[in-house]
This record gives structure tokens, C-alpha cells and sequence, in this order.
């Protein structure tokens, strides 16, 4: 039985017609809620308190290279209280359990960059990248295997800190009636780790998945036929 108030103010300013930059300032609330565990004994299902953010954020939107360019940008930060993270709590008869737990004191420091570029016509670039820097406060908890562990200024779980995402689409003129078009898009993500406490074996290395596509088209858009390729590297 919780309440709360979440709130946001802004502002604005364009020094012309193509950049519009801001600045905003809310502060938000997650419900409390048990996870969709298999449970061992009751107290794994005990909801955690509200978790509440604080976030800040800069950054501008702009359209260049008359009119055949948007880059927009940001740089954020969040402070949670409280913040939700799947942990492992104490029990008389297993040693520790899976539990949805509060973390008092977090962080998130970020930024990220997106752009959509036609830089001749048929051809659309698109492109993406963000950076995290996540920080727990002064917390200390159990391990994954039960261990008591302290982890202050460790990162969040399953946290990367670089992703970067882009896609390339090229359409041209078959006939009157028809088009066709091929394309492919990359994805990349740093390592992080599945678990709270950073365990060696519970690392997730990083990644970069490639897609590939290629097709024809009606005209005017009403039909399309395709043909991919997913994860054309077999990345694991």
C-alpha cells in the first residue's frame, strides 16, 4: 500500500527552423511487484517497495544537409532509490533464494546519438549508438552462489555499456510497376554479466549480429516479396 507523486518540467529553445535543443527534469515510480520465478517458498514472491528515479536530461534534435539528414542526441542521468535488480535473499533451509529485491542507492550516467541520413535518393542509412555507465551505491548483499558479497560501484545487471545499432536500405526502379530493393542492418553490444556480484561464468561477452535482405516491390507499396538472412555470422 504505496502512493506517490511523479512530476516533469521542461524546456525548449530552437535558435532556428532545423535545431531544436532542450532540457528536461522528471521523476518517476515503479510499482512494487513479485517476479515470475519458479519459487522454492513463499517469501520468494514478496513484492519489493516502489522504485523511484530521478532523471535529467540535455540534448537536441536537428535536421541537416537540407533536409536529407536528422542527428539527434542526449546526455541523461538517472538516480534510483530503491531500484528493483533480481537478487538472492536468505532462507533457513536452502541458504539463499531467488528474490526481487531493492537496491537503496543507484545510478546511471548516459548518452546517446541517432541518426537517419538520405544522402542520394533510394538510399537510407540509419544508425545509433548509446553508452551507460550504471553504478550501485552502497549495498551489500548475496551472490549468485550464496556468498556474501559487497556491490558498491558495481555496475547493474545485464547492463552493456556500448550498443550500437545501423541499417542501410537501398531502392531503385525495375519497371513502371515495380521496384527492388536490398538492404542489411548490424547490431553490436559490449559484455555485461547476468547476475549481481560479477561471477566469471555468469559473463555475457559481447556481440555483433548482422541481418541481411533483399526483395521486390509494387510501386506503389501494395505488395512486397522478401527474402533474409538472420545473424549472418552465427554469432552465439
Amino acid at each position: 500500500n504505496e502512493d506517490n507523486v511523479s512530476w516533469r518540467a521542461g524546456l525548449d529553445w530552437s535558435p532556428n527552423p532545423n535545431v531544436l535543443l532542450y532540457a528536461n527534469v522528471s521523476q518517476g515510480f515503479k510499482a512494487g511487484s513479485f517476479p515470475t520465478i519458479s519459487a522454492s517458498a513463499r517469501s520468494q514472491l514478496l513484492p519489493p517497495t516502489q522504485e523511484e528515479v530521478l532523471a535529467y536530461e540535455v540534448g537536441f534534435k536537428s535536421t541537416l544537409l537540407d533536409n536529407t539528414l536528422q542527428l539527434n542526441g542526449a546526455i541523461f542521468q538517472y538516480d534510483y532509490t530503491d531500484k528493483q535488480v533480481l537478487g538472492q535473499v536468505e532462507d533457513p533451509v536452502f541458504s539463499t533464494l531467488l528474490r526481487l529485491i531493492n537496491i537503496p542507492e543507484s545510478d546511471v550516467l548516459g548518452a546517446e546519438l541517432d541518426a537517419l541520413w538520405v544522402p542520394v535518393e533510394g538510399l537510407t542509412l540509419k544508425g545509433g549508438v548509446s553508452y551507460i555507465d550504471s553504478e550501485i551505491g552502497d549495498f551489500t548483499g548475496f551472490g549468485p552462489f550464496g556468498d556474501p558479497t559487497d556491490f558498491s560501484g558495481e555496475p547493474f545487471p545485464q547492463t552493456p555499456e556500448w550498443h550500437f545499432v545501423g541499417d542501410a536500405n537501398y531502392e531503385w526502379d525495375v519497371s513502371p510497376s515495380l521496384k527492388g530493393f536490398a538492404g542489411g542492418g548490424i547490431t553490436y553490444q559490449s559484455s555485461t554479466n547476468n547476475s549481481l556480484g560479477q561471477e566469471p561464468i555468469l559473463e555475457i561477452n559481447e556481440r555483433t549480429l548482422v541481418d541481411l535482405r533483399a526483395g521486390i516491390a509494387a510501386s506503389d507499396d501494395k505488395w512486397r516479396l522478401s527474402v533474409w538472412v538472420q545473424n549472418v555470422t552465427a554469432q552465439y
